[in-house]
C-alpha cells in the first residue's frame, strides 16, 4: 500500500526522534525512509552480532567482566525538545549521581579518541541528562567501551562476526568530555535534520 503524503507525515510525527533515525537519516537518507516511513527492515551480520553482544552484558554481569558497567543497564531517557520528542538507551548509566555513563560498541572499524569525542550520541545522551536531570555535561563522566571484531567464515560459507581474541586484552575505553556549547550545538542540529526530514518526505512520491 501506497502511503499518502499525510499518512507519511503523521507516522513520522507520531514516531519519538532517537540516535538511530538521526544516523540512518545522516548516512542514507533513501534507507532511513525505507526503515521508518516504510517499516522495511534492514539488518547486517555486524548489526546481528552488536545486538547480542549489548544484549549479553546487559543481562550477564559475569559475560567479558573486564566490561565496567554502573548500577543501570539500558537506561531510558525520554524528553520533551520543542516540538519533538527525543528517546534513548544508555548502554550503562548511574542513577545514583546521574553523572556516569558508559556505551559499548562493537565493530571492525576502529575507534580511537577522535572518533569518540566527535561521536553525536554520547553528546545526544549528555543533551537528555541534561534536561531530565539538569547535570551540566562538563560535570558528567563519560566511556565508550569498544570490543574489537573480526569477520570469518563459517563452515557453511557464511559471512559471521566474532571478537578478537583474547575479548580482555583487545577491548579498548575511551574517556570523553562533552560541553554545554556541545549540546547546544547539537540540538540546533537535532532540529535542523528534523526539519530535513520532514522537507524530504514532502518531495518524496
Amino acid at each position: 500500500m501506497q502511503l499518502t503524503l499525510q499518512q507519511k507525515l503523521d507516522k513520522f510525527h507520531a514516531r519519538p526522534f532517537s540516535w538511530s533515525q538521526f544516523s540512518s537519516f545522516r548516512y542514507d537518507k533513501k534507507k532511513w525512509y525505507d526503515s521508518y516511513i516504510l517499516d522495511i527492515k534492514q539488518s547486517s551480520v555486524e548489526l546481528t552480532f552488536g545486538s547480542w553482544a549489548g544484549k549479553r552484558l546487559e543481562t550477564d554481569p559475569d559475560f567479558i567482566p573486564q566490561v565496567p558497567r554502573h548500577n543501570k543497564m539500558e537506561m531510558p531517557f525520554k524528553v520533551v525538545f520543542g516540538d519533538m520528542t527525543i528517546v534513548g538507551y544508555a548502554d550503562s548509566f548511574c542513577t545514583i549521581t546521574n553523572r556516569k555513563l558508559l556505551e559499548y560498541k562493537t565493530g571492525v572499524k576502529k575507534w580511537d579518541k577522535k572518533r569518540v569525542d566527535e561521536h553525536g550520541q554520547l553528546t545526544m545522551y549528555a543533551l537528555m541528562n541534561y534536561i531530565t536531570n539538569k547535570i551540566a555535561p562538563e560535570d558528567m563522566e563519560i566511556q565508550l567501551v569498544w570490543l574489537p571484531t573480526k569477520k570469518k567464515v563459517t563452515g557453511d560459507f557464511h559471512e559471521a562476526i566474532d571478537f578478537i581474541e583474547p575479548i580482555e586484552k583487545n577491548l579498548k575505553i575511551f574517556k570523553t568530555k562533552r560541553t554545554m556549547t556541545d549540546i547546544v550545538k547539537f540540538g540546533a542540529e537535532i532540529k535542523e535534520v528534523y526539519r530535513e526530514m520532514e522537507e524530504y518526505l514532502q518531495n518524496t512520491l
